[in-house]
């Protein structure tokens, strides 16, 4: 439900979010999980233009992309779909818009290497879930221009996200990596407090 999260953020801070997702109930599913956590959302106060009826869905991948400023991706993570799908939005997406994945496991380099415009490609890898936590990793392949890491990192942090610049790229994302430490360390607080 990355996706979705990610939508009910966008929705918060005034934006109009249309979504797409082949999945059964997807609609119904993604409207749902915005309701639940609006409440959320709300508390530390919506942005001006916040609203729930800024969200559209369409089961056409074109329709949603055709007029985006921004596209942040959610899907399967399998290197050959996710090569496939990027290089399907590319070509549908405006030029001057960035294509960012939320992927954890998929470098960026991968997921442009089909791509025409593989500069507006890059991964904003949100710690989990993204309208909760204000932290997200960008990190640029190969070809991502440094103009488009600057965008994304402008972008972020204009909606409240403290973006962390990674300048390598992994598989994996250095919340991952870390993740393990920190729960054996919250483990090992726990006992001692007990």
């Amino acid at each position: 439900m990355i996706g979705a999260s990610w939508a009910a953020l966008y929705l918060a801070r005034g934006f109009n979010v249309i979504a797409t997702d082949p999945a059964p109930n997807a609609e119904a599913n993604l409207r749902k999980y915005v309701d639940e956590a609006w409440t959320l959302l709300s508390d530390p106060g919506l942005s001006p233009g916040a609203s729930r009826d800024r969200l559209a869905f369409t089961a056409d991948m074109k329709q949603a992309l055709f007029k985006a400023d921004f596209v942040q991706e959610n899907g399967p993570e399998r290197p050959d779909f996710k090569m496939k799908l990027f290089a399907d939005m590319d070509a549908v997406t405006p030029l001057d818009s960035l294509i960012a994945s939320s992927s954890s496991g998929i470098t960026p380099s991968v997921m442009q290497s089909k791509c025409t415009h593989p500069e507006r490609i890059l991964v904003g890898h949100p710690f989990n879930p993204p309208h909760v936590i204000p932290l997200v990793e960008v990190v640029g392949g190969a070809k991502t221009s440094p103009e488009a890491i600057q965008q994304a990192m402008a972008f972020y942090t204009s909606i409240g996200k403290k973006a962390i610049h990674l300048r390598k790229e992994l598989p994996g994302t250095w919340q991952t990596d870390c993740k393990p430490h920190f729960i054996e360390k919250s483990f090992t607080s726990l006992s001692r407090a007990s």
